[in-house]
């Protein structure tokens, strides 16, 4: 049995306990790591495997310029 790098929606739903729109919302908000290839979503093993890990929170900080500094 082979393991891939790299998920699609299906193959993410039957990897974690998320349904589809649960996901897709999740994408919408970028409150999952995704890459979109076209119009595919792509989801990494490693970086879902992170995510859950963190409890479900992103672990790449945002660049936000201070305006203030």
């Amino acid at each position: 049995m082979t393991t891939s790098k790299f998920m699609d929606i299906n193959s993410l739903t039957e990897y974690i306990p998320l349904t589809k729109s649960t996901i897709y919302s999740k994408v919408c908000r970028k409150q999952i790591p995704f890459k979109k290839i076209g119009k595919k979503l792509i989801f990494n093993k490693l970086d879902i495997d992170n995510w859950i890990n963190n409890g479900g929170k992103n672990t790449k900080e945002e660049n936000i310029p201070s305006l203030f500094v």
